[in-house]
């Protein structure tokens, strides 16, 4: 089958990576696959496959040549199957095939509605999006639930605890700003600067950094915050850190929590709607109230000071994790483009 598979970024993040993902899946099923991305974007390197690309531009959701453009290449390229990732490049698809009569699959990454409602079939990542769509009005029998997956994991490898006086290493992954919630994790660990021994060690990007760098200073714990920047190598990153810590206030699924579960960190998080989909409290991970310091700063305490309990929580979040290993759920992806192409 000749698939168009599309997402609007020119940026390195988690929706970037599931949509590096998909396009593995795609491959590994079989389909003939062309890329629809801006000419720069910087997520395709490590895809390890060549595919046809096309230039995906536009100067806004309602960019008429650009949607002119799209329609050409469209009626060029006869696709039997159009997917898009997020609202920009599912809305300029779905206006650029109007009339081509091509089945279009969007996997939204957020609780966005307004630019999804004319697709034919739309993936969630969780049951808690999915019921959001259909309150928003999509039939319950177009909306489908296919998580965010892993390509491998490696075995579990069992680790030598911090020992007594040792700081406990924290590891923050994701972009710098408001929504991922490391201005709550710097608060916590300044609550808990005098009773505990901690670094915090954040990988990412993004433009709160000034912000964070300001802030950790006006809270006295700049000494123990190091920042990695942008990391290729998330496996051996993550297994460098004692504690992974996800302070997120708004997270749709979060696949650096599947990440650092099969990679073996143990996982503290915030009870949002994508980490509570994959955590069940103190078996395989632990959670926090969302927005809250003070919640945050209790449960690393409380974690902190019980490490016996680390590994068997490491290993109930690996079997976890290989329920969304990339092979155990090609099956679901293909019966998803089954019942849309049908």
């Amino acid at each position: 089958m000749k698939v168009v598979h599309a997402v609007y970024s020119d940026r390195k993040g988690g929706l970037e990576q599931a949509f590096v993902n998909a396009t593995r899946m795609l491959l590994s099923l079989d389909h003939d696959v062309e890329l629809w991305v801006p000419a720069k974007a910087p997520f395709l390197d490590g895809l390890g496959a060549s595919c046809p690309r096309v230039d995906l531009t536009s100067h806004g959701y309602l960019d008429l040549l650009a949607i002119m453009r799209q329609h050409w290449r469209l009626r060029t390229a006869i696709p039997d199957l159009i997917i898009t990732h997020n609202s920009r490049a599912t809305s300029l698809l779905a206006r650029a095939a109007t009339g081509l009569g091509i089945p279009h699959l969007a996997f939204s990454h957020g609780y966005k509605t307004r630019r999804f409602k004319k697709v034919d079939h739309l993936v969630a990542l969780t049951e808690d999006m999915r019921q959001h769509f259909i309150s928003a009005g999509h039939s319950p029998e177009c909306v489908s639930i296919f998580p965010n997956v892993i390509e491998q994991i490696p075995d579990l490898v069992t680790r030598v605890e911090p020992v007594d006086g040792q700081p406990i290493r924290l590891g923050f992954v994701g972009r710098l700003n408001e929504e991922k919630g490391l201005e709550d994790l710097l608060r916590a660990v300044a609550l808990l600067k005098d009773r505990c021994a901690l670094e915090l060690h954040i990988a990412g990007s993004g433009p709160d950094q000034a912000v964070i760098e300001a802030l950790a200073q006006q809270l006295g714990i700049a000494s123990a915050l190091h920042f990695s920047g942008w990391v290729d190598d998330i496996a051996s990153w993550l297994s460098s850190m004692d504690l992974a810590v996800f302070p997120s206030r708004y997270e749709p699924f979060g696949i650096v929590v599947l990440e650092a579960a099969a990679y073996g960190c143990p996982v503290i998080a915030t009870d949002v709607a994508g980490p509570a989909s994959q955590i069940t409290p103190g078996v395989d991970g632990w959670l926090a109230k969302p927005g809250s310091p003070e919640s945050l700063a209790s449960v690393i305490e409380q974690v902190v000071q019980a490490p016996d309990s680390w590994q068997a929580v490491r290993e109930a979040a690996h079997q976890r994790a290989k329920r969304y290993q990339m092979d155990a759920r090609l099956h679901e992806l293909d019966a998803i483009i089954r019942r849309v192409t049908a």
